[in-house]
């Protein structure tokens, strides 16, 4: 299976997005010891999609992602990023909520590390679940990614500059 590439720069960092014929596999924000990996081909064209929406986003233009998803995981881990996928724009679930939605409420410890190891980061958008209080966990990439994207979805950042676009392909 042939899988491919492309990245933007954005104000996050350089972001690397992974892909093959069944969709999206890996989104990585990158820094200073990541590269792709020699097997990934650097397709931009066969990338586009998946940058067009992930730019629109970063510059608060897209709400939602109409991308195909296929992160690679447990049945578990699966199901509790398909539940992260349905929160809303702007919106903030607790681990408990998630728990209750997928009919295993003593699982809150189990849904925070599945959101912990989300392939797909922003695009599954684990940014947008917290603790229980309204208490803001972490997550892998840090606090500070966690509160630039809360703050693009409340409308008070960009994190893609149109400096920043990418030439045509």
């Amino acid at each position: 299976m042939i899988m491919y590439y492309d990245h933007l720069d954005t104000v996050l960092g350089k972001i690397y997005l992974l892909a093959d014929n069944q969709g999206l596999r890996q989104l990585t924000v990158g820094s200073g010891g990541f590269c792709p990996d020699s097997s990934w081909e650097h397709n931009p064209e066969f990338m586009q999609e998946f940058t067009s929406q992930l730019q629109e986003y970063l510059q608060g233009q897209r709400k939602t992602f109409t991308l195909p998803l296929a992160p690679q995981g447990t049945p578990f881990q699966q199901q509790v990023w398909q539940t992260i996928t349905e929160i809303p724009f702007g919106s903030r679930f607790s681990y408990q909520q998630i728990a209750n939605k997928i009919q295993q409420p003593t699982a809150v410890q189990a849904i925070g590390m599945a959101r912990n190891v989300n392939p797909i980061p922003i695009i599954i958008p684990c940014h947008r679940v917290q603790g229980d209080n309204n208490r803001q966990t972490s997550c892998r990439y840090g606090q500070d990614m966690i509160l630039q994207l809360l703050a693009l979805e409340s409308g008070k950042l960009t994190l893609f500059q149109p400096s920043q676009q990418q030439p045509p392909k």
